[in-house]
């Protein structure tokens, strides 16, 4: 199988690959410019203007400094200097000096003087030149090499260009993952935005595209706490909507007792006592709501809830049962209780069905037709058992519409004690099932 490069050997790869097309560039280049150097200097007129301009230099120097046609060092010196410009001088027929390294005379002074035959073709010698030293009249031909003149200054220009071709190369080569370096960059700047509903671009699979995988995990992440963030502000709020309308249901009846005891509608002392001690429980009632908000505001979260030790079906029901139809018949309401005999086991949590059967009552109270009995009934189906609550709506709306927070209380604490809560609504019928899981 083959191995997948990772960015580093990608990066490698680019480099090598921008010497190597800095390389190719110089060499041709090279052959460019010895091509066109060739062809330019080949020209007649070009190496006639040429060598006349050579000329012109070398006579400038002798006249400077004075040379006779024996001062061969300095004339060394000028050829050195001008390694391009190749010439030979005659005295007449007898030649004095060459710079061209096949013709080498013997000079006065350091042997017999000879003649040569330059081993230059005679097109690139003709014309000949005078030259005027110190101590005679001389001729000479000159032959200039324009390309090694220009040629090396061309090729360390042409050196100088590579190197900064290279990173040019460097760049074209990169540019795809310079894009995508940049599209990272402006997702990322886009996600510090507060935009995370845009994916974040995975490409190939090197390092850049497990760093956008991370990316995107991050985003991914920060989507769901935001949202999370979003519910549990949601469900603050319906928190305090909840705990106001749990409040303002025992605050009524409570009310409802203080008004009987105010106008004495009562029979006997027993009864006296007995409506107070209705308002001392929905007082106490109404401290412990109090002091338990934090436990409610964990009821709208997704918390585990402790439930109560396992109870019969008649002491978990009983007494809230009671107070609901005690309010209820207190409001002009009829109820029709049909629990029978069977005494099951239920884990539950106590707070919780009072809490429930306080908002029931509530919305009766608002919403049912006092002219139609409301209907209590013990049910037991597959492993569960509870209550089935059935009443007639009003015929006409009530003034206010309804905000569902009381169902939907009870729907959620249902919820967090594994029960079942079922709501159906055919014409004017309305039913509730509430049922719990039955212990063993």
């Amino acid at each position: 199988m083959r191995k997948k490069l990772g960015l580093s050997g990608k990066l490698v790869l680019m480099i090598l690959f921008s010497a190597l097309a800095s390389a190719v560039f110089l060499v041709g280049m090279q052959v460019v410019l010895n091509k066109a150097l060739w062809l330019y200097f080949d020209q007649p007129e070009t190496q006639q203007r040429a060598v006349e301009k050579q000329v012109q230099e070398l006579q400038s120097y002798i006249d400077r400094r004075g040379l006779s046609s024996r001062d061969i060092d300095k004339l060394d010196d000028w050829s050195v200097r001008n390694g391009s410009t190749m010439f030979i001088i005659y005295d007449r027929s007898r030649m004095l000096y060459s710079s061209y390294p096949l013709v080498t005379p013997v000079y006065e002074g350091r042997g017999n003087v000879t003649e040569a035959v330059p081993a230059v073709s005679a097109e690139h010698w003709l014309p000949m030149y005078s030259l005027t030293f110190s101590d005679k009249e001389t001729t000479a031909m000159f032959y200039y090499n324009g390309v090694d003149a220009y040629y090396g200054k061309g090729c360390e220009i042409l050196l100088l260009v590579s190197f900064a071709l290279f990173p040019l190369f460097f760049f074209l080569s990169s540019r795809k993952i310079i894009r995508y370096i940049l599209l990272l960059s402006g997702e990322i700047q886009a996600m510090e935005g507060g935009d995370l509903d845009h994916p974040i671009t995975i490409q190939g699979d090197d390092e850049l595209a497990l760093l956008a995988t991370s990316l995107d995990g991050l985003r991914l992440t920060l989507r769901q706490q935001q949202a999370e963030e979003a519910q549990a502000a949601a469900k603050v709020k319906s928190l305090i909507t909840e705990m106001s309308h749990d409040l303002r249901t025992p605050l009524t009846t409570l009310l409802l007792y203080t008004e009987i005891l105010r106008h004495r509608k009562y029979e006997t002392e027993a009864q006296q006592n007995e409506y107070l001690a209705k308002i001392d429980g929905k007082a106490r009632q109404i401290k412990q709501l109090s002091d338990n908000l934090f436990e409610y505001a964990l009821v709208t979260r997704d918390t585990v809830v402790q439930l109560d030790a396992p109870a019969r079906f008649s002491q978990i029901f009983e007494e809230p049962l009671a107070e609901m139809v005690e309010m209820l018949q207190q409001r002009g309401f009829t109820c029709a209780l049909e629990l029978g005999s069977e005494d099951v086991l239920l884990t539950v949590r106590a707070q919780y069905i009072r809490r429930i059967l306080d908002n029931i009552g509530s919305n009766l109270i608002k919403y049912a037709d006092p002219a139609r009995p409301i209907e209590v009934l013990f049910l037991r189906q597959e492993g569960r058992a509870g209550l089935v609550l059935r009443n007639h709506v009003l015929p006409a709306p009530p003034a206010v519409e309804s905000t569902k927070v009381g169902l939907t209380s009870i729907e959620t604490m249902m919820e967090k004690m594994h029960a079942d809560c079922k709501i159906e609504q055919e014409n004017e019928q309305f039913t509730m099932t509430l049922l719990f899981p039955i212990s063993q």
